[in-house]
């Protein structure tokens, strides 16, 4: 921290320098197709002024048609216009003062039909168009019934990853469909609901805030996202399908869905039931509803999950369809998007789901002791069983009022209602066999949650350009309340004294949390490339917990008796004041920011019960941040961020209550807990040949935390009493959270993709290298457990036609865990898998489909080690006009194979859990597929969005990164 004035000082120097020598002239249009009348996203446009030397200016249209030139000289320039399929466009315009508006620039194809023969250039997969990575579908085959989801497994990158979408090495946040959101932030509803054949283009960004979008300043908030850019020709008609299917074992699916779309309003409707693991709902729907086996602190998954039905990922890193176990589902969604009038538009989405899940967990987890015992073994059985029902509704409103300022509203609110029963029988003991103790216990617990998110932001862009004043105001409220039962029996074979003791017991909790924030932005050009923002954020969070655990009472055979060492009730506020200072500027090759935030941060803490207990923190930090992009060509750029930002605890880490779900593995908060302090550094190198179609993309993050919320864990080595009164017989542990220094994680992804003409296939190349170092404390002793993970993956799709599509993978990971107190117990695992994927189109309206694939452990220990393949196959017949009809016979798992195994690695122990998974049936289904497409109404001459792409979301097609394509406008 000490060189950040002379970073502050040699930055605003080098800004300075940065004058202004040119008049603020531009150029703008609008670029239609002539024959559809529809706007043309993505066109290349250029201006060249005279001269031999003089070197082009290039922009993309945005999703509306339309494009923008600023800083422009008093001279003539050519104009050019370029686009795949279409003849370029070329028109001289001379700029005398002001902006010169084109008005609309028709393209017309350049496709001829000669002897119907139909003569078009090859067409190009990919193009970079400053931060944003653009994929043309039509380079990649898919068969008719291709969802987007099927589609976008084929571009460069892009994956999904047990149902978890990720491209360019991160997940995918957000998903939106022309510009607009597609059922609030869920990232893969478009993608599963949606056919292939109505998109035009994928494009792959970073979408800043709604309120970062004005300013063009990084606030830290960006999401990756995907962007479905519709084609002219399907984004106007009635589309979707419906299907229903029952087969052996009384399995059953059933579904569909509705897409009405028009020129502005567009209405999606999707359900789903069936009990075959297909889970078609995001990770909130199921928050903190999940259990975890054993004492469960936080993890790092080192591999495992079975493909299918089999579901195997943990319940902590829950995701579309990864619910471990097997699971039934009912769910439906409504998505609607219109414009009200010339000024308002609105996007709104309802989500309804009810699933129940049973689930079978085997368990064998190494605790990492330096004694002379050695390490401890715990193996465990659970079978859990839960339902959860879950509404939500998101809404955005944007209201224009004028070319200078806009509101936007996003409400959001959820209601959850969730019950859970476990059963669980578990033992602990040494190294050399001996049984230390045991439990078997009974579970249930009832819990509900209603949450509410909202924000209200204003924007104002003043007439000069490049200075504007935005304010955010939020509100945030979560309210969960619960209850629940716990009868467990244990025994404890060291202790002659009390060599075992029953728990009975009901426990209620209910805990409210209120957010309250607001943000205000101001931003000041100081030349013609160069910007200043002054920003100033308030925030408030004030939480309340109470937990009352009641014992049963022989006597009086009902539970009234309060067990002060289970009870607890808890209050904290956190206040947050940050102000601002940034630096911006914005060259054609090179473009970088600056700012630093001064926040002062209060965290007051108090136990009301079972005695009273105060915490009051203050913490003063400096959090630097800077951004920097080099464009070394239109295909090719390099963008470096680094970003720092303090976490406070939660009320959950700061309560000092004791939770004995498992009797053998305690847990409680910490009320002395600081908040931590993150430096987080990473680095993205894109580069694109779309003559072609190869693509390389390079990203690399580095992630440091000081005073990390870690784990302490106490392993008592005979019957001990604790401080707090809670008594630990041998073997049984306490785990809370401690600050710890040292916590570093390295993630680095590579990816290489290029088409073999030859055998006309794709080839995507994958490598992945990670390195985690996770600090805790055993028994007041510091264990550092380091992982690191090799990656490598290999993909094969074809691109030959539309009825013969297949897809050839391999995937391999290797770890490397350590850890300092027991080196001599340091291990190497590996897991691999191979898959093969076909779908096949033939005769008369025949379909076969078939994927196998084969899950190979190594090094995981005795009883985990596995080899098995999961081969699912089926035969339909297409029929009805158009094909619209399919019938198919579905065999999942002929092999009888399938399987599910996990490794977690944290920094106080290893596991291995086994799943139950969905075994061999079969499935008759019966499909209809709606296709009716009528053309939009042509559109009218459209006004400039004067704040982004449309509804409000900033149009990925600007250029460069966000905010910097239209110097400081």
């Amino acid at each position: 921290m000490k060189s950040l004035p002379s970073l502050i000082i040699f930055t605003l120097l080098a800004f300075a320098g940065l004058q202004a020598t040119a008049q603020n002239l531009g150029i703008t249009g609008t670029v239609l197709d002539s024959t559809a009348q529809s706007p043309v996203a993505g066109a290349y446009v250029s201006v060249t002024g005279p001269g031999d030397a003089a070197k082009p200016v290039y922009t993309t249209t945005g999703l509306n048609g339309t494009f923008e030139f600023t800083g422009l000289k008093p001279q003539k320039y050519l104009l050019k216009v370029s686009y795949l399929s279409f003849k370029d466009l070329q028109q001289t315009v001379e700029l005398t003062e002001g902006t010169f508006n084109l008005g609309n620039l028709f393209l017309i194809e350049a496709a001829q039909d000669l002897k119907e023969v139909k003569v078009v250039g090859q067409i190009q997969q990919s193009q970079m168009k400053g931060d944003t990575t653009q994929f043309n579908a039509a380079a990649f085959k898919t068969n008719p019934d291709a969802t987007v989801e099927d589609l976008i497994q084929k571009m460069p990158g892009i994956s999904v990853v047990n149902g978890e979408v990720q491209a360019q090495g991160e997940k995918v946040q957000r998903v939106l469909v022309d510009g607009k959101q597609f059922f609030g932030e869920d990232a893969t509803l478009a993608l599963k609901n949606l056919p292939a054949e109505i998109v035009d283009k994928i494009e792959v960004f970073d979408r800043m805030s709604d309120q970062a979008q004005l300013t063009g300043f990084d606030d830290g908030n960006a999401q990756k996202t995907i962007n479905v850019v519709t084609r002219s020709d399907r984004n106007a008609g009635k589309f979707g399908k419906a299907f229903a299917g029952f087969g052996s074992d009384d399995r059953y699916m059933a579904g569909g869905n509705l897409n009405i779309f028009g020129k502005e309003k567009r209405i999606s409707i999707i359900g789903l039931s069936n009990n075959i693991n297909q889970q078609n709902f995001a990770s909130q729907d199921l928050a903190g509803a999940l259990g975890s086996s054993g004492g469960g602190s936080r993890g790092s998954r080192g591999g495992g999950g079975s493909r299918g039905g089999g579901g195997g990922g943990s319940a902590g890193n829950f995701l579309v369809g990864q619910q471990s176990g097997i699971t039934n589902t009912s769910a439906f969604g409504l998505n609607y998007t219109d414009k009200w009038g010339e000024k308002l538009e609105v996007t709104g989405s309802y989500f309804f789901n009810r699933s129940g899940n049973s689930n079978l967990e085997l368990t064998n987890r190494e605790t990492f002791l330096n004694n002379s015992t050695g390490n401890q073994f715990y193996g465990e059985t659970n079978t859990y069983a839960n339902t959860n029902l879950n509404h939500r509704i998101n809404f955005r409103f944007e209201y224009t009022l004028n070319k200078n300022n806009s509101i936007i509203f996003s409400p959001g609110v959820s209601w959850q209602d969730n019950q859970a029963t476990t059963l669980r029988i578990g033992a602990t003991s040494l190294a050399n066999g001996t049984l230390l103790n045991e439990t078997n216990n009974d579970k249930f617990t009832h819990s509900n949650a209603l949450s509410s998110n909202n924000s209200l932001l204003w924007r104002h862009k003043f007439e000069k350009a490049g200075r504007t004043l935005s304010v955010n105001l939020s509100g945030n409220l979560n309210n969960r309340s619960g209850d629940g039962t716990l009868y467990a029996l244990n025994q404890y074979y060291t202790d002659s004294r009390n060599p075992s003791d029953t728990i009975d017991q009901q426990s209620f909790s209910n805990s409210d949390n209120i957010r309250l924030g607001g943000n205000i932005n101001y931003t000041e050009p100081l030349s013609k490339f160069v910007q200043m923002q002054l920003e100033y954020n308030v925030s408030l969070s004030n939480s309340n917990s109470k937990n009352e655990t009641y014992d049963f009472l022989n006597t009086e055979e009902r539970y009234v008796s309060l067990d002060t060492l289970l009870s607890n009730t808890f209050d904290n506020q956190y206040l947050t004041q940050r102000a601002g200072l940034s630096f911006r500027a914005n060259k054609k090759l090179v473009s970088g920011a600056v700012g630093v935030d001064f926040q002062s941060a209060g965290l007051y803490s108090q136990q009301l019960f079972p005695r009273n207990n105060e915490v009051d923190q203050t913490f003063f930090n400096l959090l630097p941040n800077a951004y920097f992009m080099y464009r070394a060509s239109a295909s090719k750029n390099l963008r470096l961020f680094y970003r720092s930002s303090t976490n406070e605890p939660s009320i959950t880490q700061l309560q000092n209550v004791v939770n004995n779900s498992n009797p053998l593995f305690l847990t409680a908060g910490n009320p002395n807990l600081k908040q931590e302090f993150a430096h987080r550094v990473s680095a993205r190198y894109s580069a694109s040949d779309s003559k072609l179609g190869r693509n390389f993309f390079l990203y690399s993050s580095l992630n440091y935390t000081l005073n990390n919320i870690s784990n302490s864990t106490f392993v008592a080595q005979r019957p001990t009493t604790l401080p707090n009164g809670v008594v630990l017989q041998q073997g049984a542990q306490l785990t809370s959270p401690v600050n710890l220094d040292g916590n570093w994680s390295i993630r680095t992804f590579a990816n290489y993709g290029s088409p073999i003409k030859a055998i006309k296939t794709n080839l995507n190349l994958s490598t992945g290298l990670n390195y985690s170092r996770l600090p805790g404390l055993i028994n007041e002793q510091l264990n550092v457990s380091t992982n690191y993970a090799l990656s490598q993956g290999i993909v094969l799709s074809s691109n030959i036609s539309t009825k013969l599509d297949f897809t050839l993978s391999l995937n391999g990971n290797y770890n490397i865990v350590r850890n300092s107190l027991q080196p001599n117990l340091n291990s190497n695992y590996f897991s691999q898998q191979t898959s093969a994927r076909i779908n096949w189109i033939f005769g008369k309206g025949f379909v076969l489909q078939t994927d196998l694939t084969n899950q190979s452990y190594r090094g995981l220990g005795a009883g985990f080690n596995q080899n098995f393949t999961l081969w699912n196959a089926s035969f339909g017949k297409k029929f009805l006009k158009d094909n619209k009809g399919e019938l198919k016979l579905t065999v999942f798992d002929i092999l009888a194979q399938n399987n599910s195994i996990n490794r977690n690695v944290t920094e106080t122990y290893l596991e291995d859990v086994t799943s139950r998974v969905l075994t061999q049936y079969a499935m008759l289904t019966f499909t209809y597929t709606l296709r009716n497409f009528g053309k939009a109404p042509a559109p009218q001459e459209e006004r400039r969005r004067e704040w982004g792409g449309p509804g409000g979301e900033r149009g990925p097609s600007s250029g460069g990164p966000r905010g910097e394509g239209r110097q400081f406008e």
